[in-house]
């Protein structure tokens, strides 16, 4: 994690208690901070304290002018850049600069392969977030940025409407309103709580390997259910009739039933060579 300050003038630095917090969704945390006298314009008007996204900042009146340099820098770098605003002055700006996980490139690659659409939802801003998809390898088209927590299971809701089953991972808080919305919600280890409740499936370790071999040991086992369901069917239906009629022997039909209980557990035997490695073919995506 890379951080630092914007080239701006230095100025004393407030100091005082912070009272009133308060969280604004996908944007940032704002209190009320009361200044001794001498650094107060009015000693009786406490000001207002403000850590979030340049965006937000700027729609409440702080004039980021100062940091632009600072956040087109490291925005091209593909760090996530936060501004701190007393009032409406700009402070100072903090560029957090998380890399990619060392997987990240090969498990989107095999997601890919096994044949997922990968999409990427994102609250930094534009340029920040076309640097990472760029490492990833995601299509521009396939990518939103800027977007709320509540924007994000939006887009969730679109995909579906126009009949994809999504699958969104996620750790955050504001992750968690698209995890509850999605198909499938895959929280990933050391997640918020929110988003934890919020998930289907959670990773209980940090090798993000785990998603592709996760979603192809589901559709394995789904696999396995339905035709485990056609057989059990398939002898009913054939040998109720035969035996009503006195076409088959009783004797017949109960050797049948648990040759048919053979062949299903069987059948599901097949999940432990998946759990193993063992080879299996993929079917269609999410």
């Amino acid at each position: 994690m890379a951080h630092g300050e914007s080239p701006m003038a230095h100025r004393e630095r407030p100091s005082g208690p912070l009272q009133n917090w308060q969280e604004v969704r996908g944007a940032g945390v704002q209190a009320t901070l009361h200044l001794p006298a001498a650094a107060a314009e009015s000693a009786s008007k406490p000001a207002l304290a403000r850590l979030g996204s340049p965006t937000w900042l700027r729609s409440q009146g702080v004039n980021f002018a100062t940091g632009d340099p600072f956040l087109g820098q490291w925005s091209r770098e593909g760090a996530t850049v936060l501004g701190v605003a007393l009032n409406r002055d700009l402070l100072g700006v903090i560029a957090l600069h998380d890399t990619l996980k060392p997987q990240a490139v090969a498990v989107v690659r095999e997601l890919r392969t096994q044949g997922y659409t990968i999409y990427l939802a994102t609250g930094d801003n534009n340029l920040t977030a076309a640097t990472i998809a760029a490492q990833l390898n995601i299509r521009p088209a396939n990518v939103r940025a800027q977007v709320r927590p509540e924007e994000k299971a939006e887009w969730v809701g679109l995909l579906q409407t126009q009949g994809h089953r999504v699958a969104f991972i996620g750790d955050g808080i504001n992750d968690a309103p698209a995890l509850q919305r999605a198909n499938l919600g895959i929280a990933v280890c050391a997640a918020s709580d929110i988003a934890n409740e919020s998930a289907d499936l959670v990773l209980l370790k940090s090798d993000i390997h785990a998603i592709p071999e996760a979603l192809q040991l589901a559709q394995f086992t789904l696999r396995i259910i339905k035709q485990n369901l056609f057989w059990a069917f398939f002898y009913n239906a054939a040998a109720i009739p035969l035996a009503a009629t006195g076409l088959l022997s009783p004797v017949f039909c109960a050797a049948a039933m648990g040759l048919s209980d053979l062949m299903v557990i069987g059948n599901a035997l097949r999940l432990l060579r998946a759990r193993t490695g063992g080879p299996q073919k993929t079917g269609p995506g999410w």
